[in-house]
């Protein structure tokens, strides 16, 4: 008899959750993925839009039903002076978002999030673009994406 399998059942930590763009109209092979650049921070939220029902009083709370969801991934990072060789960092996407709005056109990029046995890979828009540079403090931005292209989106897990 060969040996029971193990199950990796242990935490996970921040830097194994990786986040990648891509530019371009159709969806990406794998190797025309690139790094998001100095990432702290990634996250996913479904954001359910809900509707309440109150038809059914058996129970004496009203209920509610999911109508839809507003899906986004955002993220925090540190500003690099230049982007590095391999990535599409945060220089390359503000030019990108910049360049889109000037065209009067939507500042689309996939977007590939890999959360543990989870990846999620969608046309995506970015939503919220921002950055910080305190006084004595590295510069930091924010971004966010929503769902730019609903046909596009997956979610998939692995074993």
């Amino acid at each position: 008899m060969g040996q029971p399998q193990t199950i990796d059942t242990s935490k996970m930590v921040g830097r194994s959750v990786v986040l990648e763009y891509a530019n371009q109209d159709a969806k990406p092979q794998d190797a025309e993925w690139k790094a998001a650049g100095a990432m702290k921070t990634k996250s996913w939220d479904f954001s359910p839009n809900t509707v309440t029902s109150e038809a059914d009083d058996a129970g004496g709370f009203p209920e509610s039903l999911v109508t839809n969801s507003d899906f986004s991934i955002s993220g925090e990072g540190e500003w690099r002076q230049r982007d590095k060789e391999g990535e599409l960092g945060i220089n390359a996407l503000v030019a990108l978002y910049v360049k889109a709005i000037k065209e009067r056109k939507q500042p689309f990029v996939w977007v590939r999030l890999k959360y543990g046995t989870m990846t999620i890979i969608g046309k995506m828009i970015i939503t919220a673009l921002s950055s910080e540079a305190a006084t004595n403090d590295l510069v930091t931005f924010s971004i966010e994406f929503k769902v730019g292209d609903a046909s596009t989106l997956e979610i998939t897990t692995t074993a």
